[in-house]
């Protein structure tokens, strides 16, 4: 009887505040168009950058307690564009993967990438927010222009917490062009890039393909300049491995799903009893 009415609560999905560790992220993903080139190799993941980042965030969502919160934002040019700010996993999951699964290159409003500025922009607006928030900041490193030295952070260093984290291979490859109906018109070439007189940040050999590799020696010295720990995107697991870390959750009072347990205890109940009548 005791077993069966533990199992009937179940239905009334019942809830209780307890305390426990969960992580509020603002992912930003980079969506400049070296973000399309193809250098992951695992099989059961798309190829291209944008996508691995895309799929590993999407399987850190159905990972993550709830209680835990989501939010994204986008990158290029110089400014970091956030879509919405931290949403919980579990009562937002729908909205949360729609958009994952939706991001594109082609949201891009502009081509150029000055990283340290778009992160540098992230950081600025996440520094209004209330509740602490941590921030995955997902770039491959390429720059357009590739010349530019690191600007100073003006920021309070180490005030937002977080990752900043390499996307793709080591080895330069071509970057690939598309129309804006995603169609295939081969590779970007050097010459496609603006090197006139007066934008002498692009002078250079203006000849052969445009290549892109991931460049952890920018990256690595701007997350130390901010605050920021250093990660590179390997597999989805490894990721989820570092944004799961203990000392980036934050212990909180969340209503939790008390149906497990109570499952749990119906089915220890009902065996208790088996084993009792057997025995007699």
């Amino acid at each position: 009887m005791l077993a069966l009415l533990l199992s009937a609560s179940c239905l009334l999905r019942p809830t209780l505040p307890l305390e426990r560790p969960v992580y509020r992220y603002l992912a930003v993903i980079d969506i400049t168009q070296s973000m399309n080139v193809p250098d992951y190799r695992d099989e059961s993941m798309p190829r291209d950058r944008l996508g691995y980042v895309k799929q590993s965030l999407r399987q850190l969502l159905a990972d993550l307690p709830c209680g835990s919160e989501l939010g994204l934002g986008l990158f290029t040019t110089q400014n970091t564009q956030i879509l919405f700010e931290p949403l919980d996993v579990c009562g937002h999951y729908p909205a949360i993967d729609d958009a994952l699964q939706h991001l594109d290159w082609r949201m891009a409003w502009a081509a150029d990438s000055f990283i340290a500025h778009g992160l540098y922009s992230a950081l600025e607006q996440m520094a209004g927010w209330k509740k602490p928030v941590r921030l995955a900041f997902f770039t491959d490193g390429q720059q357009i222009p590739e010349d530019l030295e690191i600007p100073p952070y003006r920021g309070n260093r180490g005030a937002i917490t977080g990752l900043l984290i390499g996307v793709g291979g080591t080895e330069a490859v071509p970057i690939p062009r598309y129309d804006q109906d995603n169609r295939p018109l081969g590779d970007w070439r050097k010459s496609d890039l603006d090197v006139s007189p007066n934008n002498q940040l692009r002078a250079g050999p203006t000849e052969g393909p445009l290549l892109s590799r991931l460049d952890e020696q920018h990256l690595s010295p701007l997350a130390a300049a901010t605050g920021l720990g250093y990660a590179r995107l390997t597999t989805a697991t490894g990721l989820a491995h570092a944004l799961k870390r203990p000392e980036l959750a934050v212990n909180l009072k969340v209503e939790t799903d008390m149906r497990p347990a109570l499952g749990l205890a119906a089915l220890l109940v009902w065996l208790t009893g088996y084993l009792r009548r057997k025995e007699e």
